[in-house]
């Protein structure tokens, strides 16, 4: 009996009087297979839809689920991915990949027919399932309140998961066979990779039956499968990834042949949802190939790191599918409890343009969707940029046409710009369409290029790659066209420039600088040296290393990329030659074209941004030294920080970055001279309103009243505490130290003798009287015998005169 059977009913009575619930159930309980065939047997409703985050698990799910019916896929259960759908009028229930899902909800935001959508696996947290996700529940929430959503997975976030969505858990315990664990400690982590063919061998020796072995990526699978050729005849060796043809994924999945075991060497495709019959032995390397996605340079690079703890659950929970099994870890136990327990999600390490485009679509922002973990504001703005650049949206940012049929292409946006206005300019420029195409297949085939891809298409033309090849049957049969003898490659530099407008670059020093500002170097084997350049592929380890590029001149963008350059008057003002420039320029994003002296007079506002510009550069420290201007900053930073409900969001880099509430106060201001001396103070008032400039002074004074009258200054800093330097005598009689923003902010008490030298810090003045003050007295006594010394100070009258004038 698989273990999700037991919970069977009381998921079925949640889920009927919730519209959303979770279910934590191991690896192996049946929760991708047995659950969703005996919901759909049972009638409980109508039509299923259950997303699987990866291909491979989709197609081999709904193969076996079908042939459970005795059907083919297609009748009862149904599969949609990318480039295969088989659906009928007859289907209750549908397999489906992420982005297939995000078409679903947008093309029918109603999801008619459908009650009830499946995650599984939803640990995985791609950024197309939190899209999915959200939009569902906008559904549910505005259309369809009988919609019912279940998220599913093993090692799930539960509690979090619970809370945010307000739904219940339920939870099956125990998997259908145990796991053995076995840590191999690692000698040399950088030379982890050599460990493996032995750690294999071990294993295989060891166990009986077949094994599972993860690794991050083709390369190390390759590697490792050399290193396997001394195995038995009795063991076969496959390798088993994402980009292979379906015959190959078949074989590797396939059970082994009678009186042999296999090895299949594997990427994350096989960690989730997937079942190769005579696997009982998991050899897990503990890496996996993510993506990292650089802010500044545009660029998702795929970088290999260690996985969190629920990933290795995962992984283990393949040994365990059909009969007991044992998980062989590469490192000690003492390394993987010290994991992270669940990986980033991609929501947060991506390049969100297409969650950003597929929510202008839908008609939302993203504030207003329910994402488990917001993008930040940095990729908000470095999306919206590309999307501008993409012609996605319009200046202000709405949805422009082109951007509703870029997201319904179905391929990434960047292809499927290119893809569209090249069918347009196929009238005007014969052959640009079908060297679209090529060039389609070539990037996503993400197959080993030289770094000229003028060379790299003809090479693949003349010699294909195996994946290049079945990329290149694909797009062609997609887009209706035939092979071609000869590629009309003078069109190359437009078609990577519409793809890639942020990647347009110009040669400066010994590198490249980018349309979007970023900086770009050249690999070793890149021997491009033109002045202009459009790059396809970049990446690293830094993310700034060019790839693959083609030249171009920007005059052969200017009629189909218009709007991707600007005419603009730059000033700036110059320290070292004591001057302002004043250029008028055409620019390309960050890329200045051409520039000549302006031809108009430099006027207030042009000198006032240079002064701006300047400030960008420099911060606070271009004026002179202000100790009252600096302390009203600190105040105003530390009551935004202290006391957010009451102050709006202020601090130096901020203040930096937008310096707008500057420049109303620099219009006089004609040299630099005068700027250094400008006193910024009232400038930044003006960042709060009268009522936020009283609160300021009730909640963090400039100066406190103390017992004896005086009105004493407070230092105060951005970390640690204020600070009050005040002769003891003026503080007789106080019994507490005063609070600050609310009691938010600790003062310390700097008391002074007589000669103002410090006697006592302290943060509780009550507690001083009672307990350090008795030696301070009996020192100071002697010491300034004409000042008073009271013995109950907490209760004695302060003053700031010696005795004989009390």
């Amino acid at each position: 009996m698989l273990p999700v059977q037991d919970i069977y009913q009381s998921l079925l009575t949640t889920l009927q009087s919730n519209p959303m619930a979770l279910l934590q159930a191991p690896p192996g309980a049946g929760k991708s297979t047995w659950l969703p065939l005996t919901l759909m047997r049972e009638g409980h409703f109508k039509r299923i839809v259950m997303l699987e985050p990866r291909r491979l698990a989709a197609r081999n799910i709904a193969q076996y689920l079908a042939s459970q019916q005795n059907e083919i896929v297609g009748d009862s259960v149904g599969l949609r991915i990318r480039g295969e759908s088989k659906v009928s009028s007859t289907t209750k229930l549908e397999i489906v990949t992420e982005g297939m899902l995000t078409r679903m909800l947008q093309n029918d935001p109603e999801l008619s027919d459908v009650d009830l959508l499946i995650f599984d696996e939803f640990h995985e947290r791609s950024i197309a399932a939190d899209t999915a996700l959200a939009f569902a529940l906008e559904t549910q929430a505005a259309l369809r309140d009988d919609l019912k959503i279940l998220l599913m997975s093993a090692t799930l976030d539960g509690e979090r998961y619970s809370e945010f969505f307000s739904c219940p858990i339920i939870s099956s315990q125990g998997r259908s066979y145990p796991i053995d664990e076995v840590y191999i400690p690692l000698k040399d982590e950088s030379r982890w990779l050599d460990d493996i063919p032995a750690l294999i061998k071990q294993a295989l020796s060891e166990q009986s039956g077949s094994a599972l072995v993860f690794l991050p990526g083709q390369r190390e699978i390759m590697r490792v499968q050399q290193s396997l050729n001394d195995l038995n005849d009795s063991v076969e060796v496959f390798s088993l990834y994402g980009e292979q043809n379906k015959k190959e994924q078949q074989a590797a999945i396939a059970p082994a042949k009678n009186g042999k075991r296999k090895v299949v060497l594997t990427t994350n495709v096989a960690e989730t949802s997937l079942t190769i019959e005579g696997i009982r032995i998991v050899v897990d390397s503990g890496k996996r190939r993510a993506a990292n996605f650089n802010l500044k340079t545009g660029v998702t690079e795929l970088v290999t790191q260690s996985i969190s703890r629920s990933s290795a659950i995962q992984r283990a929970g393949r040994a365990g599918r059909i009969e007991p099994g044992v998980v062989y870890r590469l490192g000690s136990k003492q390394t993987f409890e010290r994991r992270n327990s669940h990986d980033a999600p991609e929501i947060l390490t991506s390049d969100i343009s297409q969650l950003l485009l597929e929510a202008k679509q839908w008609g939302a922002s993203l504030a207003e969707l329910s994402l488990l973990d917001p993008p930040s504001n940095q990729q908000i703005k470095q999306a919206t940029a590309l999307l501008k650049m993409l012609e996605a949206i319009d200046k202000n940012e709405k949805l422009t046409p082109l951007g509703s049929q870029m997201l319904s292409y179905g391929a990434d946006i960047r292809l499927s710009h290119m893809l569209i206005k090249a069918k347009q300019l196929d009238q005007r420029m014969p052959g640009i369409y079908i060297l679209a195409g090529y060039l389609t297949a070539l990037l996503e085939s993400r197959i080993s290029m030289p770094a000229d891809l003028n060379l790299a298409l003809h090479s693949q033309h003349s010699k294909p790659h195996p994946v290049f090849k079945q990329q290149l049957n694909y797009w062609l049969s997609r887009l209706q066209l035939k092979p071609v003898n000869e590629l009309k490659t003078e069109y190359l530099s437009l078609l990577v420039a519409l793809a890639f407008p942020d990647r347009l670059a110009k040669k400066r020093g010994n590198g490249y600088l980018l349309a979007n500002g970023a900086g770009a170097d050249l690999s070793e084997e890149f021997w491009h040296n033109d002045d202009y350049i459009a790059i396809a592929h970049m990446g690293g380890h830094k993310g700034n290393r060019v790839f693959a590029a083609v030249a171009f001149m920007p005059s052969d963008l200017d009629d189909e990329l218009s709007h991707l350059f600007t005419e603009q008057t730059r000033c700036e003002y110059d320290e070292k030659a004591g001057r302002f420039i004043h250029q008028d320029e055409l620019k390309l994003g960050a890329i200045t074209i051409a520039s000549q002296p302006s031809k108009q007079p430099l006027d207030k506002s042009e000198r006032t941004k240079a002064w701006l510009n300047l400030f960008s550069k420099q911060g606070f420290s271009l004026f002179n030294e202000q100790p009252d201007s600096e302390q009203l900053l600190i105040r105003m930073s530390l009551a935004s920080k202290l006391l957010p409900e009451s102050f709006p969001r202020l601090n130096h880099d901020d203040l930096i970055a937008d310096s707008q509430w500057l420049a109303p106060y620099l219009d006089d201001i004609k040299n630099l001279e005068q700027l250094k001396k400008f006193n910024y103070s009232e400038a930044i008032k003006s960042c709060f309103d009268w009522q936020q400039q009283s609160l300021l002074n009730e909640h963090l004074p400039l100066r406190l009243t103390v017992p004896s009258g005086s009105n004493v200054k407070v230092t105060y800093q951005l970390d640690g505490p204020a600070k009050l330097s005040v002769r003891m005598q003026e503080v007789y009689g106080m019994t507490s130290t005063p609070l600050l923003a609310q009691g938010k902010l600790p003062l310390l008490m700097e008391l002074l003798s007589p000669a103002r030298r410090p006697l006592q810090l302290t943060q509780d003045l009550a507690n001083f009287w009672q307990t350090s003050y008795r030696d301070v007295q009996k020192e100071m006594k002697g010491r300034y015998p004409k000042h008073f010394w009271p013995d109950d100070p907490a209760n004695s009258q302060a003053t700031n005169k010696v005795k004989s004038k009390m």
